[in-house]
């Protein structure tokens, strides 16, 4: 490291590089490019102007016109980039004089001049006559690289001192358009001497605009002629100099590299557009580009040495490409030029002496990578907790030891209350887990599996130790979570599993603990459940049931049951409730109580629904083509169901291909659902309702909903729930409920419908009280389409059963 300080230093500081610093220089400096302003405008002595107007150079007046026919248009400032140092004609040097002191912003310019070899430098400037008059002077000396490239600009210069602004500099002064830091450009620049006696100050970087992107040029000749409109010189810097072929000074830039020379004009309008948009680029010092050097070397260095062996031999490359980028990064956005040749060309070095090295450190190295490797296999990198192997490996030691405590494991699931979401940040993991730690526990053990799972294991005496430990979780998170400037409200749930008494190895505690973590996610009754046999039987069992019901519909294994609804003042069948049955071919008769919850928690109760109701409304076309068209169907309508986007229109859609009346279907909905979003609830009844089809109320009184919330949907049906209907002649205060939710029907005019008539006591006491429309098994049990056009059928012919025969049948 100390041998490639040291030739950093040599090289730097000898200028060895300098050649290759220029280059490299030139290949980055496109990447500043700015945009060149629109407020700088070239008046342009070209080819055309000299063809017409004659050889160059011309008569004075000529340009006492120029400046006379542009003043009107009130530019800010007019440089002009050629010198009357020498008389000409006394009556034409009199109309420039009155043209350049009648516009008042007209700047002529300086230069430094060797009058013969070996003498000393000399200031040329304009005739005293027009100095006078001018609104002051700035010169345009060149600097020129030692490739004979112009890269620099000096904002001041002159013999003895440098009391003369760049011609640039003095147009923005007087134009009041400098934004440029000059005080912080003089500062990273020494006043340099040339020849002696032209002394320059303010050094800096002129930064190119792109080849394509130059200054706006007016030919003078279009001016003179009146072919301009010099209305576009208003409030604009001018440059009146000479680009024609073989006149005026040219000058290398790097903006062209295939030997093409700029007219100092446009290196004037490149100097101009860097002041005016405060864009000069500045050399880092000598002592910071050696820090910084130093810095990006070490760095480089060290990672080479902390590489691989397989990346080693590109990593001088690389970090060379790095080095180049910093260099870019500081030029673009920092307006400063790092120097980087010699760096790259030391970190190149780098190489052999890296090889050398690591032959003599790989073994250690891939020892301390190794350790490394088994850290992160063992731990959790967001928290810094033991993951599962860590936990695994962990369950093992303490089962293999000679006298082995009992165990119990328990997996937190962390909810984020309201929120469906279980993604938490770095910072949440970690509150969550300060936490956890702070439960005092003997000999525990914390682990983080997952994102929102955490585990902790601990010694047991008798299973009172694991319930203790888990009701004191559940009671550390009653307490919000502070999390930034927001507090958490978490809800745990806490799956446990036992050792010896559950499992002999630690992949089968994990998995019996999230079994009954599983089990405790699914029961909304307690946040935490032991693992038994039971309750692995159980989620095995719902295991099957739910991929059983991923293909039933594709196989065909559902149908429908329709209990019919009874008018008991005629005695007629009016209509009838699509209830869904499942014959599973290895699972048998599925009970609807089974498999409902299972497709609601996995979501696939919204097709199933859609398939109940293209199915119901298929067998109610059936039933009015055989003639039974005041028959009124009933479907039950899930929550996913009802709450999808597209629900209104698919229900329009298939009622309208099957030709049914929508008054023919009655929708039955919970409270729960209306409840859930009031509004969407209001909007999708009411489009129904519009549409023709009518809603009921479904297990009306079970809920928690609010009679003011009721009132405001547009429902016309209420179904008395059978546990009160159960408890009819039993209790007296479900008697007064049912006949409060009888009456409210009456008054709201609304249709009532008793479910769950079993007894013909039950059927005397609703009519009593006003209730003729009821269901249940007095009247029939739930049939298979045909039995059901069977009984419709008999109910013509005066032939079915009176209501203890059905109830028998049942």
């Amino acid at each position: 490291m100390g041998l490639l300080l040291a030739l950093l230093s040599a090289l730097q500081y000898s200028g060895v590089s300098a050649r290759f610093e220029k280059l490299s220089y030139d290949l980055l400096l496109p990447l500043q490019a700015p945009k060149m302003s629109d407020d700088i405008v070239i008046i342009d002595i070209d080819d055309r102007s000299i063809n017409e107007l004659g050889r160059w150079p011309w008569s004075r007046q000529l340009h006492a016109q120029l400046l006379d026919t542009i003043s009107p248009a009130a530019p800010k400032a007019i440089g002009v980039d050629f010198i009357f140092s020498e008389p000409q004609n006394p009556e034409a040097d009199r109309a420039l004089a009155r043209a350049i002191e009648n516009n008042g912003d007209t700047f002529l310019i300086a230069a430094p001049v060797m009058p013969e070899a070996n003498s000393l430098m000399a200031e040329l400037l304009p005739l005293p006559d027009f100095a006078a008059v001018a609104a002051g002077i700035g010169h345009v000396e060149v600097e020129l690289d030692i490739d004979g490239v112009n890269r620099k600009l000096h904002v001041y210069g002159g013999i003895g001192d440098g009391r003369w602004p760049s011609l640039a500099l003095a147009m923005l002064q007087h134009g009041g358009d400098l934004n440029s830091n000059l005080t912080a450009l003089q500062s990273r620049a020494q006043s340099e001497e040339l020849s002696t006696a032209w002394l320059r100050n303010g050094r800096g970087l002129t930064p190119f605009s792109r080849a394509d992107d130059q200054a706006k040029r007016v030919s003078y000749v279009d001016i003179i002629r009146g072919r301009a409109n010099i209305k576009q010189l208003k409030d604009k810097y001018v440059l009146l100099g000479v680009t024609a072929t073989g006149v005026g000074d040219r000058i290398a830039t790097p903006l062209y590299r295939s030997h093409e020379r700029m007219p100092g004009v446009e290196l004037l309008a490149q100097q101009l557009n860097g002041l005016l948009q405060n864009r000069i680029l500045q050399t880092l010092p000598q002592y910071a580009q050696w820090l910084l050097s130093m810095l990006l070397l070490g760095t480089v260095v060290l990672a080479i040495v902390l590489s691989p062996v397989r990346y080693g031999i590109w990593l001088p490359f690389i970090a060379g490409a790095f080095v180049y980028l910093v260099s870019a990064l500081l030029l673009v956005f920092g307006r400063l030029w790092f120097e980087p040749a010699a760096t790259v060309f030391c970190l190149l070095l780098a190489w052999p002496l890296w090889a050398l090295w690591r032959i003599q450190t790989g073994a250690m190295a891939q020892q301390e990578l190794q350790r490394q490797l088994e850290s992160l296999s063992s731990f959790n990198p967001l928290t810094g907790l033991p993951n599962q192997k860590g936990l695994e490996r962990e369950i093992n030691r303490r089962v293999g030891q000679k006298e082995s405590p009992a165990l119990a494991l328990l997996i937190c699931h962390f909810n984020w209350s309201g929120s469906t979401s279980s993604l938490y940040d770095k910072s949440a993991l970690k509150a969550i887990a300060e936490r956890l730690g702070q439960i005092g526990c003997d000999k525990l053990f914390l682990a983080h599996l997952s994102g929102d799972e955490f585990a902790l294991l601990l010694n047991e005496r008798n299973i009172s130790e694991a319930r203790e430990l888990s009701e004191r979780v559940l009671a550390s998170f009653n307490r919000p979570l502070a999390h930034g400037r927001d507090n958490l409200l978490l809800s745990p749930v806490i799956g446990i599993s036992r050792w010896p008494e559950d499992g002999g190895q630690a992949d089968e505690m994990l998995r019996y603990a999230a079994t009954a973590l599983f089990k405790a996610r699914l029961d909304d009754k307690a946040a935490f459940c032991f693992y038994s046999e039971s309750v692995g039987q159980e989620v095995d069992a719902r295991y099957q049931l739910e991929q059983a019901l991923v293909h039933a519909i594709e196989r065909v294994e559902f149908e429908l049951h329709f209990q019919p609804q009874v008018d008991v003042r005629s005695n007629g069948i009016v209509g009838a409730e699509a209830l869904l049955r499942w014959n599973n071919p290895k699972l048998g008769l599925i009970s609807p109580d089974s498999f409902i919850p299972v497709a609601e928690y996995s979501r696939m109760i919204g097709a199933i629904g859609d398939w109940v109701l293209k199915k119901a409304c298929f067998e109610l076309k059936r039933l009015r083509a055989l003639g039974f068209t005041d028959f009124r169907m009933g479907v039950n309508i899930s929550p996913q169901q009802f709450s999808s986007p597209n629900f209104c229109s698919r229900v329009k859609l298939i009622v309208q291909e099957l030709g049914l009346p929508p008054s023919a279907l009655l929708f039955e909905v919970t409270e729960k659902t209306l409840m859930h979003d009031l509004v969407l609830a209001q909007r999708v009844m009411g489009q129904l309702n519009d549409f023709g089809i009518e809603f009921a109320i479904d297990d009306f009184g079970t809920g928690y909903s609010s009679l003011s919330h009721l009132q405001k949907l547009p429902y016309q049906c209420l179904k008395i729930d059978q546990s009160f209907v159960f408890e009819l002649g039993q209790s007296a205060g479900a008697q007064e409920l049912t006949t409060s939710i009888i009456d409210m029907a009456a008054r709201l005019s609304l249709d009532v419908i008793a479910e769950g008539i079993e007894e013909p006591e039950q059927e005397q006491i609703l009519v009593k009280m006003g209730c003729h429309n009821m269901q249940g098994f007095l009247y029939s049990q739930a049939l298979p389409i045909d039995a059901l056009i069977e009984l419709l059928k008999q109910r013509e012919l005066g032939l079915a059963p009176q209501p203890e025969a059905a109830q028998e049948s049942a």
